[in-house]
């Protein structure tokens, strides 16, 4: 742990060894340890919800920062933006999100398990941008109506589609579209491009990330024309 301290710190900041040093290092070396501390225990923290409900996390390991890197870029914030996330889990896509957004930019966190939801709270709670709802995405539409959102610029998520039962899955997917505007961008990882054969979906673009456990196609859509002509 001492040499991962020392060795996060040095790359940060290239310390050099000597007095007028100390107290720069001392700070630092106390933030890096805090940093690899709170990584290790939001790891244990996902690792305990897959064990408990491993359907409703529906991935084995989280995230890599490949992919939420490659995930959170597609998001443009050359003006403010609401951004929607169902099922941020632990929040590791939520961070890049976060890191990336404008003063002006909304994020509506949507996550179910309510331990996740939690700690969503905690670790985004000096953040007003930010707001955790613990609810189903299926009741997405009365969430965003409930905080005066409409046709939010993005919905991003990674909740594992193809392996759902095919009713929830048809529900879940009506809600994610009935709550997008023509310019609404749906942005999702998945194993397959099975959702971009979805009728009610058009897609933009898609790239593999390789660079992840398992790989996983990220994809942008919009509202298809024939959904956005006849709304539910």
């Amino acid at each position: 742990m001492i040499f991962q301290v020392w060795t996060e710190c040095e790359a940060r900041d290239s310390f050099k060894a000597s007095a007028g040093d100390a107290e720069n290092f001392i700070r630092t070396a106390a933030q890096a340890a805090i940093a690899i501390t709170y990584r290790f225990f939001m790891s244990l923290l996902f690792f305990k919800r897959v064990l408990a409900n491993p359907i409703q996390v529906g991935y084995l390991v989280p995230s890599s920062g490949f992919l939420t890197r490659k995930t959170a870029s597609r998001l443009d914030f050359s003006k403010p933006r609401v951004i929607v996330e169902l099922g941020p889990g632990e929040g590791c896509h939520t961070r890049q999100i976060v890191r990336r957004m404008d003063a002006g930019s909304r994020l509506i966190l949507i996550e179910l398990d309510y331990q996740f939801a939690a700690h969503l709270e905690e670790q985004f709670k000096h953040d007003s941008r930010v707001t955790v709802v613990n609810s189903d995405a299926l009741h997405l539409s009365e969430v965003l109506n409930r905080l005066g959102v409409s046709n939010p610029d993005y919905i991003v998520s990674g909740i594992p589609f193809t392996i759902m039962e095919r009713d929830l899955r048809e529900r879940l997917l009506a809600s994610i579209a009935d709550s997008m505007g023509p310019e609404s961008v749906f942005i999702t990882y998945q194993f397959s491009m099975q959702i971009s054969e979805h009728g009610l979906f058009e897609l933009l673009r898609s790239d593999l990330c390789v660079l992840n456990l398992p790989p996983l196609r990220v994809m942008e859509l919009r509202k298809s024309r024939p959904a956005i002509a006849c709304p539910p």
